[in-house]
Parts: C-alpha cells; sequence; structure tokens
C-alpha cells in the first residue's frame, strides 16, 4: 500500500509501521495523522518533537485514569504512548548517548509495563545471563497461574525493541494461549541503549539463542517440548543462524526469512566498489562513505554502523559479509515456517532462497501478496493476516506432538 505523506522514505516506513499497531491497540489512526502533519519532512528534531509531545500527553492521561480507578482506559493510554516514545527516539539511534534517545527508550518500557501490569497477562522482567554480562528480556505469560504453555522465543529486530517486539507478536501470541519470551540480544533495544549491557551485534547467533533456550528451560511455566523461536526482520536472519543445530526447539517461524544478508547488500553495491571493499587506506573509505552522504543514505546506514559498533560504512560493509545462512541453513531440522513478501524492499526474495536451503527440515513457504492487503516489509498494514496463517500453521505443528490436544501425527498424515 502506498501511503506516502512524505518524500522522506525512511519517515513513510516509520510512519506505516506506527499505522500497522494499530488493530492491536498500539495507535491510534487520527492520533499518528495528527502527529505526521505537525513533522517537517526530513527534520528529525521534529520528528522526535511531535512524537514525544503525543508521548507526553499519553503517558499524562494513563497515569490520570489509573489515579481515577479507570484501569482499563489507563491501560490503553500506556500501550499508545509505549509505541510513541520509540517513534520519539528512532531517528536519533545514530547517537546511543544522546539526550533524544536516552530519555525516550526507558520511558517507552515503563509505559509497556505499566500496561502489562494493568491487563489480564502476566508479566515479568527478566535478565538472561550471556558470557561476560547479561541480555534484558521480558517473559509474558497468557495467564497468572496454569501452564506449562507453549512459548515462543522472541529476539528483537536490526532497529526493534522487545517492546515493540511484544506489541507485534506477543499480544496476538497471548491471546491465543501461548507465552513470550521476547529478547534485546547484542545490538538490539535496551542491551544496545543501556551503557550498563551495551553490546553490539554478532553474526554468530546460536550463541545468543542458545542463552535464551537456557533460560527458557529453567522455568516449570514454560513447555520445554514446545519452544517456538520466531523471527521478524532482521529476526528472520537472527533465527534460522541461531537454530542450526539445535535440537531443543519445537518449531522456527521467520518472516521474512533471511538466507544471506551480506550478498543482498552486496547485488547493491558497483562492481568497483564491492572490488575495494578490503582495500584499506583513505581512497577506499572516502568511497564508502559516499554511500551515506544524502539524509536518506545517513539514515539508512549510520543507525546500522551503531549498532555494529562501527565507525565507518566501509567497516558495516565488511562486517556484514558474515550475515548469511548458507552454512546454517541445511542443519535446521525442526519444522519451519518461512515467509516472505512480493513487495518486501528488504527480504528481495531472501526467504525463498533460505527455504530451498532448508533439506533437513519440513519447510512450509508462505509469501504474501499485495493483492490480499499484505504488501511490504513484515506485511505492513496487513498483520492481522500474518497472525491468522501462522498461528494456524504453529497450532498444527504443535499438536501434533503434544498429547491430549489434538488428533496425531498419524491421523492427520
Amino acid at each position: 500500500m502506498n501511503f506516502a505523506p512524505f518524500a522522506t522514505r525512511d519517515f513513510n516506513a516509520q510512519l506505516q509501521r506506527g499505522l500497522g499497531k494499530s488493530y492491536l491497540g498500539a495507535a491510534s489512526i487520527g492520533e499518528v495523522l495528527a502527529t505526521a502533519a505537525a513533522i517537517h519532512d526530513g527534520d528529525t528534531d521534529s520528528w522526535h518533537a511531535a512524537w514525544r509531545q503525543l508521548a507526553e500527553g499519553l503517558e499524562r492521561r494513563g497515569q490520570q485514569e489509573q489515579a481515577a480507578g479507570r484501569g482499563e482506559t489507563a491501560r490503553r493510554l500506556f500501550l499508545r504512548a509505549s509505541e510513541a516514545w520509540r517513534q520519539a527516539g528512532f531517528f536519533h539511534r545514530i547517537n546511543l548517548d544522546c539526550a533524544e534517545l536516552q530519555s525516550s527508550w526507558p520511558r517507552a518500557e515503563a509505559c509497556f509495563r505499566a500496561f502489562m501490569a494493568l491487563g489480564e497477562h502476566a508479566g515479568e522482567v527478566l535478565r538472561i545471563p550471556f558470557e561476560d554480562r547479561s541480555l534484558h528480556g521480558y517473559l509474558a505469560l497468557p495467564q497468572s497461574h496454569g501452564g506449562p504453555w507453549p512459548t515462543l522465543l522472541l529476539p528483537s529486530g536490526y532497529d526493534s525493541t522487545l517492546e515493540e517486539m511484544l506489541v507485534m507478536v506477543g499480544l496476538p501470541a497471548l491471546a491465543r494461549g501461548y507465552a513470550v519470551l521476547a529478547v534485546d540480544g547484542p545490538g538490539q533495544g535496551k542491551t544496545l541503549y543501556d551503557p550498563e549491557t551495551r553490546a553490539y551485534m554478532r553474526a554468530d547467533y546460536a550463541t545468543v539463542l542458545g542463552a535464551v533456550i537456557d533460560r527458557a528451560l529453567t522455568d516449570p511455566r514454560l513447555d520445554p517440548a514446545s519452544l517456538v523461536a520466531v523471527g521478524v526482520s532482521f529476526g528472520g536472519y537472527l533465527v534460522p543462524r541461531g537454530a542450526a543445530g539445535e535440537s531443543r526447539l519445537a518449531a522456527l517461524v521467520t518472516d521474512p526469512g533471511q538466507y544471506d544478508i551480506g550478498a543482498a547488500m552486496l547485488s547493491r553495491l558497483p562492481p568497483t566498489m564491492i572490488e575495494r571493499l578490503d582495500e584499506d587506506g583513505p581512497e577506499a573509505w572516502a568511497l564508502f562513505e559516499k554511500l551515506a552522504e544524502s539524509p536518506e543514505g545517513a539514515l539508512l546506514f549510520r543507525p546500522r554502523m551503531v549498532a555494529h559498533g562501527v565507525e565507518s560504512v566501509q567497516a558495516y560493509c565488511r562486517q556484514l559479509v558474515n550475515f548469511h545462512n548458507r552454512d546454517a541453513a541445511e542443519r535446521i531440522t525442526c519444522p519451519s515456517l518461512i515467509c516472505d513478501n512480493e513487495e518486501d524492499p528488504v527480504s528481495t526474495g531472501q526467504g525463498q532462497l533460505l527455504a530451498n536451503a532448508m533439506t533437513e527440515a519440513e519447510v512450509t513457504f508462505q509469501r504474501f501478496t499485495a493483492a490480499e492487503g499484505t504488501a511490504g516489509h513484515c506485511e505492513g498494514l496487513g498483520r492481522e493476516t500474518f497472525d491468522e496463517r501462522a498461528f494456524a500453521w504453529l497450532d498444527e505443528v504443535l499438536a501434533k506432538d503434544r498429547p491430549g490436544t489434538a488428533r496425531s501425527r498419524q491421523e492427520m498424515a
């Protein structure tokens, strides 16, 4: 769907990203459009100011409604405030210590926790041990009592946070009886933003997912036989990489699947630039820096460089070459739903490549289309359709190996 009030591509993408959460109650269409009207195209300070004004107002009203005993109204306000605070800091991720980002992400986190505290689902903050530090996580349960629950293990994406993932994927999952363990891994969300835990993006995600699985297996409320890794956006690379050789997963879902991010990046560069990727020296460095000279180039590259902990475009491109699932795909053995989208500018057909390479797993491939209103990255404004298909598939897969819940594998054959 071509909804583009701005000339700046990334401004439009983020605006649609907010609108896409309206069906979950995390955005009001009218509020989003009114906020957009106050933004000067391409001006990231204007973007921050407009979203901050909305976020502060929603959070303040939420506090007032909670104090007055109107919990349901307060709950809804806190959820919209959390999304508005996420938007407020989004374009200031080029400097992790800037006031705009450091004042926004803690408020997004606090408002989401206030939302959860007023709802029917139980939630708790986690610190997941990882190497010499810890990762920030959050466990959400369908109810305070019961279980053990089938559980989604949900990493963030390239520029998302665990709170956003808990909205996009977590709320639909909780409503269907799934627990959700969301995590900001290295280079993601609070684990990146918080100076105490700051760690940068890494290609060897098996180490991260393994630590998350270890933590899940310590909780008796989570069904150890029904752990499902779900990767959204950049998670579509991370989850398959982490699932390779991992026997403790019952299933895997990616949206979209990512086979070789490095190769996809190189395909967008001219041959002369590719030839100089590994060349050291100021001329090669300057050649790559030109990619980030334009305003849109800066919005694309600078935040990603920060997430990887590098200071040049060339260093970023060198690092990204290592982000591939070429050697991981054939080592994935759990049932897998691999999604793609015919109009996803990020995937560029990577989902089909990943599905084709997964020779040892039972793979279901799902392509979403513009004709059904699901065009764009991660189905854009049509996430309801993703939920419908993904959870139907997941229910069927888990039911095969969960006695008493549905027909056996033989009966379904």
